[in-house]
C-alpha cells in the first residue's frame, strides 16, 4: 500500500509538472519599435521695419478700428476719422526642421498702448489693443525646405472717446511651437 501511495503521488506529481510545462509552452512574446524625432530649435523674429501701425486717427468719441493681418484697415465708426500709413508686422521663423507645420500663439487678451509721457491710472492716456488675427492657415505654417516660414499680424484697437492727442505704443508677444 506504501507503494502505492508513492506511485501515485509520483504520477500526480509528473502530471502536475506535464500540466504546467503545457501553460509555460503556450506563453509567447513580441519586440515593440520606439523612436524619438529631435527636432531643430525655432527661431522668431519681427521683419525688421515692420511694425503694428493703425496710422492716424481723429477720434471724437467711442469706436474701433481694425487692421487685418493683409492690412486692410476698417475704420467705420463715424466718431474715428482715420488716415496715414498703415503696415502689419511680418514674423519670420528660421531654423527650423524642413517641412514641418509650426502652430502660430497670438495674444487671447488685450494690451494697454500707452501715450508717450501719459500714465496707466489715466484713461484718457490708453487704447485697448486685442482681436490679434494672422494670416496663417488655421493657425499653422508649414516650414519650407530651408525650414523657415513667415506670417503676418493684425489686430483692433478700441477707443472710449476720452483719448487725447499723442502717439500710443505697446508690445505684444507672438509664439511659435511645433504642432
Amino acid at each position: 500500500m506504501i507503494n502505492k501511495l508513492r506511485f501515485g503521488a509520483a504520477g500526480a506529481a509528473i502530471a502536475a509538472a506535464l500540466g504546467m510545462a503545457s501553460v509555460a509552452n503556450a506563453a509567447d512574446n513580441a519586440d515593440a519599435t520606439a523612436t524619438a524625432e529631435v527636432l531643430s530649435a525655432l527661431t522668431l523674429e519681427v521683419a525688421a521695419g515692420t511694425t503694428l501701425d493703425f496710422g492716424s486717427m481723429v477720434v471724437s468719441g467711442a469706436g474701433t478700428v481694425a487692421l487685418a493681418a493683409d492690412g486692410t484697415l476698417t475704420c467705420t465708426d463715424p466718431d474715428v476719422i482715420c488716415s496715414g500709413t498703415t503696415s502689419v508686422p511680418t514674423f519670420n521663423i528660421s531654423g527650423g526642421t524642413i517641412n514641418k507645420a509650426v502652430t502660430v500663439t497670438l495674444p487671447t487678451g488685450t494690451v494697454n498702448l500707452l501715450r508717450s509721457g501719459g500714465a496707466l491710472a489715466n484713461a484718457s492716456d490708453v487704447i485697448v489693443l486685442g482681436g490679434f488675427v494672422d494670416d496663417t492657415t488655421a493657425g499653422e505654417v508649414t516650414l519650407d525646405g530651408a525650414g523657415a516660414g513667415s506670417f503676418d499680424v493684425g489686430g483692433t484697437i478700441t477707443f472710449d472717446g476720452s483719448e487725447v492727442p499723442g502717439v500710443y505704443s505697446g508690445t505684444f508677444n507672438v509664439s511659435v511651437a511645433y504642432s
